[in-house]
């Protein structure tokens, strides 16, 4: 319940005493949680990944989420600059790194620089995947920004203190040198249609207004009680003067004095100190130099209008690489998703046959199929055969959710689409990459079908809550609204969830200051 999920545990932890440039080598580095891959010296990627390690433990340590293990690890790529940001995805020149989540992929980029003079905006990127993976809920805007904020400071000191709660010095001079935004504005709205600083504003109240509520138990209790009344459908501005006893004008003064004050933190202290994590890091062929951060825009998504372009480079970098196993695996799912599907094949084809236990290939392998029926090619048949691939893809690694979910949809024209077994397969890629609303919304839609309400509605209030993909909201209240009314047929149209290049969930995060 949203009430607990995110209510900290301070107490009960006080008491624990274009191009990558050239002869720039790529690394992948892999850790419990994490695989992190940059151009970046070894010894600072090592560091960086035992950064995340200890925030990961924090976040753990401070709220009710993220007590099970980690089943699927979240992939990181360290750029060197904002030009290769854009190069995954069209952010704008101020970005410092955003976070994405689609049917293929999840991940998160960070633009080196911004973590060289304080590594907020890797941390504000990874609060973002904490709560979207271990306790994803209908949040308002402003709770989901300020969340990442507030603990997008914390600071590991060398003899094991934590100080959680730091002052943001970016934020405190957006509150202290420009207008306020009216508090009703943030509570109930977005940042949408805002100017560069009207967005640096609605960070900086969103970040104050965490910090507020988290600083005090009963302010705690009061967010708490004020998540679960919009997790039950309440609305937003109904639900705040019962839960918190003050209205939006009473709490933008309450803001106004406790920033007047001067911004606590916390300092905490472990009884014991974690054992360090174990990093692996591995070098990557010398075509990565090339196309490493090509390989990771066809993994989250290569928006519509870059497809061509993209595709003719990869084609001209590989030739340079000709008879390269990795130039080979990149040309590959780019021809398999915007070019020939017929020469992928034969480019996945000796591939699989030396790693045969290969999910990722085994996965492109039916995707091949799966693209093609999208297009009406034959398509009984290809979905057949692209079922049998990601039946192999799953059992080669049982955690790989895009499998799983493309696995589903392949019998969407058949009536085991409903059937208990699907809708199984279904919420199995849901529990493994929930931060995905097109995978949400398949599920539901299943769930609806079968009569299954309850499971419905819980999986479709996050999705009618987001503020960062309109259409897919719209869809999901029209079916929450179905699901609420039990009973109600189902009629809904809903946008179709087999774009095998969706991205649907895209986070910029302005690079610090």
């Amino acid at each position: 319940m949203p009430s607990g999920l995110f209510r900290l545990a301070a107490l009960v932890f006080l008491g624990l005493v274009a191009l990558a440039p050239a002869n720039a080598e790529w690394r992948r580095a892999e850790s419990t949680h994490f695989i992190v891959y940059s151009d970046i010296p070894e010894a600072r990627l090592r560091e960086h990944v035992l950064l995340l390690e200890n925030f990961d433990r924090l976040l753990r340590l401070m709220t009710t989420a993220g007590r099970e293990a980690a089943r699927t690890k979240l992939q990181i790529y360290i750029v060197e600059n904002n030009r290769q940001l854009n190069l995954v995805r069209p952010v704008g020149s101020d970005a410092g790194g955003f976070y994405t989540g689609g049917a293929d992929g999840i991940a998160a980029f960070v633009d080196e620089r911004t973590i060289g003079s304080s590594p907020e905006v890797l941390l504000h990127e990874y609060a973002h995947h904490f709560m979207l993976q271990y306790a994803p809920g209908a949040y308002p805007a402003w709770y989901v920004e300020g969340f990442a904020e507030y603990f997008m400071t914390a600071r590991f000191r060398p003899r094991g203190d934590i100080e959680v709660g730091n002052f943001s010095r970016s934020r405190g001079l957006m509150l202290t040198n420009f207008d306020w935004l009216p508090t009703d504005r943030i509570l109930f709205g977005t940042s949408g249609g805002l100017n560069d600083i009207g967005t640096g504003q609605y960070y900086a109240q969103s970040w104050l207004l965490v910090h507020y509520f988290y600083s005090d138990p009963a302010r705690q209790a009061a967010l708490g009680r004020y998540l679960q009344a919009l997790a039950e459908g309440r609305d937003a501005e109904d639900a705040l003067e019962p839960a918190i006893g003050m209205d939006a004008g009473q709490l933008h003064a309450a803001l106004r004095a406790y920033a007047r004050r001067g911004i606590p933190y916390r300092r905490l202290t472990p009884a014991t100190s974690a054992t360090p994590a174990t990093v692996t890091i591995t070098s990557l062929p010398r075509s990565a130099e090339d196309l490493l951060l090509y390989q990771a825009a066809l993994r989250v998504g290569i928006p519509e209008e870059n497809r061509d372009s993209n595709l003719q480079r990869i084609r001209t970098i590989a030739a340079r690489h000709e008879g390269d196993p990795y130039a080979r695996r990149v040309l590959a799912h780019a021809e398999l998703l915007y070019g020939d599907a017929a020469a992928a094949e034969r480019l996945i084809e000796p591939l699989l046959a030396a790693s045969p236990a290969d999910a990722e290939l085994l996965y492109l392998r039916g995707m091949r199929h799966f693209v093609d029926a999208q297009k009406d090619i034959d398509r009984a048949a290809n979905l057949r055969r692209a079922r049998n691939w990601f039946a192999r893809a799953h059992r080669a690694d049982e955690h790989h959710f895009q499998s799983l979910f493309r696995y589903g949809q392949s019998f969407r024209d058949e009536p085991d689409y409903t059937s208990e077994n699907n809708s199984n397969v279904l919420l199995l890629a849901h529990q493994l990459a929930p931060q995905v609303p097109e995978i949400r919304l398949e599920a539901a839609q299943v769930l609806l079908r079968r009569e299954l309400y309850e499971q419905a509605e819980a999986l479709l209030a996050p999705l009618a809550a987001s503020q960062h993909d309109p259409g897919l909201a719209a869809a999901g209240r029209q079916l929450l609204e179905t699901a609420r009314a039990r009973g109600r047929p189902v009629t809904t149209e809903t946008p179709p969830a087999g774009d095998a290049t969706r991205a649907a969930r895209d986070e910029a995060r302005p690079g610090a200051d």
